[in-house]
């Protein structure tokens, strides 16, 4: 909703609430085989270009090492599924994000933060002063870098008044659309594993007040719904 000042007391309101339900799934947003497509292809692409520019095969190996760790980089770091713990109240929707990125990926990373930091420092010592503008700045990203850690990102969607639930089947989500759209709070990924499907669905239209609920296979189907105009029906 985008009246600021009641924005607050919604989301106090919803964190505050009773859970009815809650589940849990995987968020994707590319299929597997794509996302390895992506992971190869941009570091493939970015060495064959240095090679062109450079015209020197000594710097094959080392080239090809860095597209090797950056191909990991994309694939666990930039591309990786996402754990999604969905909470159900009467006020609203209200989940934590987090992405399923192994230990040892974040072992790897601080350990070229600290790669980073001393060479940065050591840069420092030969060249002299004059190295610091460029070496401090790299210095700080690397000091910084050595805590990496998978944090939780906290969202939420809260009910107002009248919403149809679309279940997009092909991709395992549920959105919900306000109407009117885009005054009220939507939500258009609401992961979940196909066997808790019929539990949320039913949770969910037992909670809103006022929905419709649409079966459709792709996300762009939902706009041949639209638009979404606040209807006198009653709960379906």
């Amino acid at each position: 909703m985008h009246d600021k000042e009641n924005e607050l007391k919604f989301k106090n309101d919803l964190y505050n609430a009773k859970v009815i339900y809650q589940w849990e799934a995987i968020g994707r947003n590319f299929g597997h085989t794509l996302r390895w497509i992506v992971s190869i292809g941009v570091p493939f692409f970015g060495y064959s270009l240095l090679m062109l520019l450079i015209q020197d095969m000594a710097a094959v190996p080392v080239l090809f090492f860095i597209g090797l760790i950056m191909t990991f980089v994309i694939r666990y770091l930039f591309l990786a599924d996402e754990h999604i713990c969905f909470y159900l109240t009467k006020k609203g929707i209200h989940f934590t994000t987090e992405q399923i990125i192994p230990e040892m990926a974040y072992k790897v990373m601080r350990g070229f933060a600290w790669f980073g930091v001393a060479v940065s420092f050591f840069a420092v010592t030969i060249i002299g002063p004059m190295a610091f503008i460029g070496a401090g700045a790299c210095a700080l990203l690397s000091f910084k870098m050595t805590g990496f850690k998978s944090v939780p990102r906290s969202s939420f969607v809260y009910f107002v008044d009248e919403y149809t639930v679309f279940d997009i089947q092909k991709e395992n989500t549920f959105s919900i659309i306000s109407h009117p759209h885009d005054i009220y709070d939507s939500c258009y990924r609401l992961y979940y594993f196909r066997e808790d499907r019929d539990e949320i669905k039913k949770q969910l239209l037992q909670v809103i007040k006022k929905s419709h609920y649409k079966i459709i296979n792709h996300p762009d189907d939902i706009y041949d719904y639209a638009p979404f105009e606040p209807s006198e029906i009653t709960k379906s």
